[in-house]
């Protein structure tokens, strides 16, 4: 099932770009076919989620204290990497846009890839999965 999850998009994302390029032209695709997919992508993950949260929603209403649980080390971790990040990269002397990019960069929470991960490795209806959505509302 991770190659289900992770694997097959994986493939799949790398033969439609060289199909499209191919057929389309490198144009046409960053300028019609990434502004469309990432819509796409977009729609999928809120299906998901809606999915995560029919099967184990009521986990959240019955017991916040695990929200609480779940939040307060995503947010120390999320700001000891911004931090991080900040004081980095005034010790390097960065210009601003340089700075910025590296921070965004630097404090993603990559959701997409944890949550696939959690619902190939133990299911869509898991406590795993439920638990990886909340990295979703931290960043």
């Amino acid at each position: 099932s991770l190659v289900f999850f992770i694997g097959l998009p994986l493939i799949l994302g790398i033969l439609s770009k060289k199909v499209i390029i191919n057929s389309k032209g490198k144009e046409w695709f960053n300028e019609k076919y990434r502004p469309f997919i990432g819509k796409v992508s977009i729609v999928a993950l809120l299906i998901t989620l809606v999915v995560l949260f029919s099967l184990n929603g009521n986990v959240l209403i019955s017991n916040p204290d695990l929200l609480l649980i779940v939040t307060i080390p995503l947010l120390v971790g999320f700001l000891i990497v911004v931090g991080y990040n900040i004081i980095t990269t005034k010790l390097f002397k960065l210009k601003y846009r340089e700075a910025v990019i590296t921070v965004i960069i630097g404090s993603s929470s990559h959701f997409e890839i944890a949550i696939a991960t959690a619902v190939a490795m133990y299911g869509i209806g898991s406590y795993a999965a439920l638990g990886t959505t909340m990295g979703l509302y931290d960043s």
